[in-house]
């Protein structure tokens, strides 16, 4: 059989609800030189049924369940089965922006040299009341940008699939294991390329951003840089530290209203709602 040119990998763990839209996303694509590899983490709902019911779509499958140590460890179970040229880690919520998607990418990385390691895309953030944000993924200056805060967001990174001959993401972090990858194989700005392209379809106040366990994120993600020499205490990092201690006590202190009750604050400051479509009616209706 024929290496495919993409390889598209998805870390599912009870799934079902909303891994149908990703692949969808996925089965639309007119670009079919691809595989989707599934890595389950033994869902105990319809997850893995659904997904083996897109096998007729989709150019290239393969689903297997097996317990892991969450979503890095599902990817690096991942990774020895890995055909494609080159490798996008989807979450089992996002999609991909639109039927061109892999078309318009893989024209881009087909033409790059060996010596480009990653394929930098945009994502779109859509917030639950439909409004979204674009997030460009530059690869210009990455590297020095690297040690106040995380360059990318990886559901649009393009990795060359070489890379993980000798690399793995580190299972000791749950939440910013693709940070600490980057840190480790991003030796220059010269191994990325900036694709231009909207790759994905994110919605935003997931779990990481979630007010509730952003200090949790923040904190990991300061010893990452730790651990690559970046400095820690500095004001690009301690401010977004102590906004996260002050979220998370409003959270703890508010119980399960302190969402509703955030997501009000930001719509009086103009903002969307992150983490309710409706923060007003929640709010009363808690009361």
């Amino acid at each position: 059989m024929k290496q495919p040119f993409l390889s598209i990998v998805i870390a599912t763990c009870n799934s079902a609800a909303v891994l149908q839209s990703c692949l969808e996303s996925l089965a639309e694509q007119r670009f079919r030189d691809f595989e989707v590899i599934i890595q389950d983490g033994v869902s105990t709902d319809d997850t893995v049924a659904l997904a083996a019911g897109f096998a007729p779509s989709l150019p290239r499958l393969e689903v297997e369940s097996v317990a892991d140590r969450g979503v890095y460890d599902a990817w690096n179970k991942a990774l020895p089965r890995l055909c494609g040229t080159w490798t996008l880690f989807l979450g089992s919520d996002d999609r991909l922006d639109g039927p061109d998607v892999l078309e318009r990418c893989a024209m881009v990385l087909a033409g790059l040299s060996a010596q480009i390691l990653y394929g930098c895309g945009d994502v779109l953030y859509v917030y639950p009341d439909g409004s979204s944000v674009a997030y460009s993924g530059r690869a210009e200056g990455a590297l020095g940008r690297m040690g106040e805060h995380v360059p990318f967001c990886h559901s649009s990174l393009w990795h060359r699939t070489a890379l993980f001959a000798e690399h793995r993401f580190d299972p000791e972090f749950r939440i910013a294991a693709d940070y600490d990858f980057i840190c480790r194989t991003w030796s220059h700005d010269g191994v990325g390329h900036t694709l231009g392209i909207t790759v994905t379809r994110m919605g935003a106040g997931g779990l990481s951003s979630h007010p509730r366990h952003r200090l949790r994120t923040l904190w990991e993600i300061a010893r990452i840089a730790h651990r690559h020499g970046y400095p820690v205490f500095t004001a690009r990092r301690v401010v977004p530290l102590l906004k996260a201690v002050l979220l998370w006590g409003v959270c703890v202190s508010t119980g399960k209203h302190g969402p509703a009750l955030l997501d009000r604050l930001r719509m009086l400051r103009g903002l969307p709602p992150c983490w309710t479509t409706q923060a007003s009616t929640t709010m009363r209706s808690g009361g």
